[in-house]
Order: C-alpha cells, then structure tokens, then sequence
C-alpha cells in the first residue's frame, strides 16, 4: 500500500508539472544577424507546407560563389551568428564535404533523401555541405544553396576551403 501512494503522488506530480509548464515563446527575428530574410517557396522536397522564412548568405570555394538560404530556426541563427566562418572541408564518399568542430544546436530528422545543395549539421558539431544525393543518416537542417550549377567542380575531389559569409 505504500508502493501504491507514492505511485499516485508521482502522477500528480507529473501531471501538474506538465500543466504549469509554459508554452514556448515564438522566435524572435531580431535575435540575430541576418543578410535577407525571404518566405520559403517550398519546392525542396523536404520543406513542409508552412512558410520557412530563411536568411541569405554567400558560400564561396573553388573561384566559385554560390548564395544559400539559411533557415530561420534555432541553428540557423547559430550559425549565421558564426560567419564569417572559413572551413577546411573534407571529402566523404563523392557526394560530400564535411568539417568537424563547429557546434550547432541540433534538431536531428532522419533524411531519406538529400539532395545536391543541402547544407547540415551532423551530431551537432559537423557541417556538411552535399554535392550529391545522399540519405538514411539523421541530421538537423542548415539551408539549401539557390544553386548547384558548377558545385561539384567548385568543391573538387579532396579537401577544400569553404568561406561562409
């Protein structure tokens, strides 16, 4: 019967915690630098129904310039509070670059599909920039680059340094 009451007092416990709990407060666009900010247009495939605002920004490696939208999420906003950021990026299985060390909050989905231009933190500490299509590993979203014509070639088959800016 002892067992029993401290059970019943552990719910209640649990069930009052979760009723005095506040609601999240709503993002604050202010609370970080930013280039742009643009509504999404939905038209990646892992991009859901709602609008996405996203900020942009410039990346640069191989004598090329591309512009990516960062989105408008926890670490998007920690990242675009990093740069300007150079990164030594290494090179992993002909479909992308990736650099260790740089710490994200993370929101890890699992992705299926990844597509060329996808730009993501892996285990919180790891961006990685897609020149290919990839899936089946679990990451937290950075930004998608507008473009990947000529991404491939810019990015070359070893390491490369990326500037973010």
């Amino acid at each position: 019967m002892r067992y029993f009451g401290r059970s019943i007092m552990a719910v209640a416990v649990c069930f009052w915690t979760c009723l005095c709990t506040p609601a999240p407060l709503p993002n604050d666009p202010g609370e970080s630098p930013m280039t742009e900010i643009h509504s999404g247009d939905n038209s990646h495939p892992q991009n859901n129904n709602d609008e996405t605002e996203f900020m942009t920004i410039k990346i640069s490696a191989g004598g090329k310039t591309f512009t990516a939208q960062i989105e408008e999420t926890e670490t998007g906003k920690a990242f675009m509070a990093k740069l300007p950021l150079t990164l030594d990026m290494s090179e992993l299985n002909g479909n992308e670059k990736y650099c260790y060390g740089v710490e994200l909050p993370r929101a890890d989905k699992r992705y299926d599909s990844i597509e060329a231009g996808d730009l993501m933190l892996f285990s919180g500490n790891c961006v990685v920039l897609f020149y290919g299509s990839a899936g089946g590993y679990s990451y937290t979203r950075i930004g998608r680059l507008q473009s990947t014509e000529g991404l491939a070639s810019a990015l070359g088959s070893g390491s490369v340094s990326v500037r973010f800016e």
